[in-house]
């Protein structure tokens, strides 16, 4: 039997390429395809396309730092005025429960029912102390739980209110007893609560008062982005001695429009907020904190009457307030001198106190008390309300001041023409060296 020696099998015996053959040609066309880009980016053609990649990277760059930068500053606008009637509203509360107090005790000084006037008066300031707490939280989730807080001690300063106005009725000694808890209370547990909030919306009004990072980052991209055009520009004339590019004329153009729209919007902003700080902001809470300090001197003068004779910690409590009053009135006057008068409208309220101390240390606690409950006019507690009328309207008028002069800057639609602009600013670099690459083929 004859035995059939086998052939080994390999490519070339059926057609095919070999091996090693196939691999060489892998290779091959993987370095010519390195080569090709490596080529694409040398020689003069090559810097022109690394050149058109930079310049439209940069005017990228710009389009998005631009849009959120002008973005952001219109927040920063939002947010202190935002802020700033939180100020307000937190210092109105303060304010509120310190009127209500100052109602309620000089009320009781005529014994058994209070006068209309007096319970009007304490029932609309706690109506607003209500209506305050409730908006004050809903405005900024972060005082939520301190309001709540401060909200219970409202409660239970009412409740205590409401039974010394029982054994007051019924001509109980108990029910001043009452009162004094009511009030030591409030200053203890509510009154520090509503300025712990007022404190910590003051630190973000404060914080809000600035353009912020994004804006300043918008106008240094803006920047960068430009000299690097203009860089390119110049880097192009000389390699071509063809000193204008349309297409990168036009897109340094487009950038230095959006550059100095910005700069004039963030320039604009940021005068205006420091204007606001420096001015209606500073009078705004100066004077918010002055009518608290009235109104607890108000209520500290009552407070000493009803002590009969050992009421010198109250009316010691009373010399602090208006002096904090007089004091905080001077800041208005500093930051809004148009507002003078409101110092001299308080003054006459401290003389009109001198003559109840005066009667009361004169041993005549009756007519002390008449002077210090009397409506008529250019009595103690009209002229009290006038200042408190008068302070009152001024506070309105500063912070309609501030949000007037927030709500002229306008520029919402700033982020977006900036960002179009750069945009398109990024498409015209990158092909801007297209022609001049032909030139060269």
């Amino acid at each position: 039997m004859t035995q059939i020696a086998s052939t080994p099998t390999t490519p070339s015996a059926v057609g095919g390429q070999p091996g090693g053959a196939v691999s060489t040609a892998t290779s091959g066309a993987a370095e010519r395809r390195a080569q090709s880009r490596r080529h694409y980016f040398t020689g003069t053609p090559g810097r022109m396309r690394l050149m058109a990649a930079i310049a439209s990277a940069l005017c990228l760059a710009f389009a998005l730092a631009g849009f959120t930068g002008l973005r952001g500053v219109q927040t920063s606008v939002d947010r202190a005025s935002a802020n700033t009637e939180q100020v307000v509203r937190a210092r109105a509360i303060y304010a509120d429960l310190l009127a209500a107090d100052a109602a309620v005790t000089n009320g009781f000084l005529v014994g058994g029912l209070e006068s209309a006037a007096s319970r009007k008066t304490y029932d609309e300031a706690m109506a607003r102390v209500a209506e305050n707490i409730a908006t004050a939280a809903s405005a900024q989730e972060a005082d939520g739980k301190a309001l709540a807080a401060l909200n219970e001690e409202v409660q239970n300063y009412a409740a205590n209110i409401d039974r010394a106005r029982t054994y007051n009725r019924e001509g109980k000694p108990v029910g001043a007893q009452y009162l004094r808890i009511a009030g030591t209370d409030l200053r203890a547990q509510a009154l520090p609560i509503a300025d712990a909030v007022a404190t910590a919306n003051e630190g973000r009004a404060e914080d809000a008062y600035g353009i912020g990072a994004p804006g300043w980052l918008a106008l240094g991209t803006g920047l960068v982005a430009l000299g690097g055009l203009l860089a390119i520009a110049v880097w192009l004339a000389r390699r071509t001695h063809r000193y204008v590019n349309l297409p990168l004329t036009a897109a340094i153009l487009l950038v230095g429009a959006a550059l100095g729209l910005a700069a004039w919007h963030v320039t604009q902003v940021a005068n205006t907020l420091n204007d606001a700080r420096n001015g209606e902001y500073k009078a705004a809470t100066a004077l918010a904190q002055a009518r608290a300090a009235a109104y607890d001197a108000k209520a500290n003068e009552s407070l000493t009457l009803i002590a009969r004779g050992s009421g010198q910690t109250f009316e010691k409590a009373y010399q602090d307030s208006s002096a904090k009053t007089l004091d905080k009135l001077q800041e208005l006057v500093n930051a809004d001198p148009a507002q003078d008068s409101l110092r001299s409208r308080f003054g006459a309220y401290t003389v009109k106190h001198s003559a109840i101390r005066k009667a009361d240390d004169g041993g005549d606690w009756t007519g002390a008390v008449k002077l210090a409950t009397s409506d008529a006019a250019d009595s103690a507690n009209d002229t009290f309300r006038q200042f408190d009328q008068a302070a009152s309207t001024v506070l309105a008028q500063e912070v309609k001041s501030i949000t007037t002069a927030f709500d002229r800057i306008g520029g919402w639609l700033l982020p977006w023409v900036a960002g179009g602009a750069a945009a398109l600013a990024a498409l015209l670099a990158g092909r801007s060296m297209s022609r001049r690459i032909e030139e060269y083929r």
